[in-house]
């Protein structure tokens, strides 16, 4: 997808929360702005940031304003609230989940909707590199192998594969759940994969996940795992999602003796 005009290809929209992230966001807009694909935008909303997150955003919104929109969505801050508005703010046919402190590598769009329109596919992840603070690499989340997965058994079953900076979808499958709290990017994931619609996920690192002492995934306790995935099921059960409910449940019984030593540990640790 590296040649002909713009239109001959799919618009992507480059989905991109920022909340404090003034030390990271202006890497992260540069990554996305250097992609090898022909037609993509990248749509920022700023969730109050109390930092100098806004005034960088803006500035490379006013100086590339053919690629970059930038909205602000409330004079307060809406935490995961935000997400279906600025999803409302993105005109693409596929949506592209980044971050305001990852990395993009240049082929990873382009990359990514060569398999969408060989596979037919409503999402698309990858492997991911893990950088810390200063940037440097120092482990990765990857896949094994290449693998197509129709439905959204697999992903209930063992997790979304990669991290969420990796993941593509169709926009006219993708809803989010504010009230999931961190559970709500997954519950969006498996809906996107209802009625066997079909998954992909290679194992090429097409670009890189930040992971910091403040990272949300190291600051969650046994109640917080077990009050958001009773929420999450009681979505799905609203929904009419009863066989998603069932491998839910599944996957925590299985689960469970393994996630409450690991939180064991940790809180000892800490």
């Amino acid at each position: 997808m590296k040649s002909g005009s713009a239109k001959n290809y799919p618009l992507v929209s480059v989905f991109m929360p920022v909340y404090n992230q003034e030390r990271y966001v202006a890497a992260a807009l540069d990554s996305a702005l250097n992609q090898t694909y022909k037609n993509y935008e990248i749509v920022i909303s700023d969730d109050c940031s109390k930092d100098l997150t806004p005034i960088i955003v803006s500035d490379y919104a006013q100086r590339f304003p053919d690629k970059i929109s930038f909205h602000k969505l409330s004079t307060e801050n809406l935490g995961d609230r935000h997400f279906p508005l600025l999803l409302e703010k993105c005109k693409g046919e596929y949506i592209c989940m980044f971050a305001g402190d990852d990395i993009m590598y240049p082929e990873k769009i382009a990359r990514q909707m060569n398999d969408v329109q060989q596979f037919g596919l409503s999402f698309h992840s990858h492997s991911v590199d893990c950088i810390d603070d200063a940037g440097l690499i120092f482990g990765d989340i990857k896949v094994s192998r290449n693998r197509v997965f129709k439905g959204n058994g697999y992903c209930i079953l063992n997790g979304v594969p990669t991290a969420g900076c990796s993941w593509l979808v169709k926009k006219s499958h993708t809803t989010f759940t504010p009230s999931l709290s961190f559970l709500h990017d997954f519950d969006m994931v498996i809906r996107v994969l209802m009625d066997g619609r079909v998954g992909y996920v290679c194992n090429e690192k097409l670009g890189a996940y930040r992971v910091t002492p403040k990272s949300w995934s190291r600051n969650l306790n046994f109640r917080n795992y077990m009050t958001a995935y009773i929420n999450l099921c009681s979505a799905w059960l609203a929904s009419r999602m009863y066989s998603e409910c069932l491998w839910l449940i599944l996957r925590v019984l299985v689960r469970l003796p393994s996630k409450l030593i690991s939180l064991f540990k940790l809180q000892i640790k800490n």
